[in-house]
């Protein structure tokens, strides 16, 4: 399953989000923002950026020496867009990097039960020799899957049922008959 923190962060609070899958078109998204901002009286509006969001003309910076696997440190995109809505409108922006805290929020009830039963598939898969394998939830059930050949690089949101392109969010219809994380795997 692809990471989609940020994208359910945005399901779940109904904010714009920009997603890796989907290039924005970057006047339509101020256009949308200034709306916003204009209709709720405390005076912002919010968005959520998730790694690798891009919009037309943007190029991804990078900094820093290569690590051992040849990668260099990528620039922030957040702060890359608050950069450009501001040079571009002259609104304050602030930019505030989620990562840690979607990261290390207390565990559920619903983190536990998966952490804890993946372990144990895990050990039961150890103690059976069976290699190769890890946990996983497919169509919200729990199984052994092969892991994923690294080459095939990362999994994609399938933005034609689950992202409103032209607003910017996330779609909320038609769920019926999906997995609870609302991706079946691809």
């Amino acid at each position: 399953m692809p990471d989609l923190r940020h994208y359910y962060t945005a399901y779940a609070t109904s904010i714009r989000c920009l997603i890796p899958e989907h290039k924005v078109d970057l006047d339509k998204l101020i256009q949308l923002l200034i709306e916003d901002k204009r209709a709720n009286p405390s005076n912002y509006a919010l968005i959520v950026l998730s790694e690798g969001a891009q919009w037309e003309g943007y190029k991804l910076r990078e900094y820093g020496e290569p690590d051992a696997y040849g990668h260099r440190k990528k620039a922030n995109v957040a702060e890359s867009l608050a950069d450009e809505i501001k040079q571009r409108t002259g609104e304050e922006t602030i930019t505030s990097d989620l990562t840690y805290d979607l990261r290390s929020g207390d565990p559920d009830f619903i983190d536990k039960l998966v952490a804890l039963t993946f372990g144990n598939m895990a050990y039961d898969a150890m103690l059976e020799s069976k290699t190769g394998l890890m946990s996983a939830l497919v169509e919200g059930r729990y199984d052994l899957v092969p892991i994923p050949d690294a080459k095939l690089g990362p999994r994609k949101l399938d933005v034609a049922s689950s992202y409103n392109t032209e607003r910017y969010r996330p779609i909320y219809a038609n769920k019926q008959g999906l997995p609870i994380f609302l991706n079946r795997a691809s």
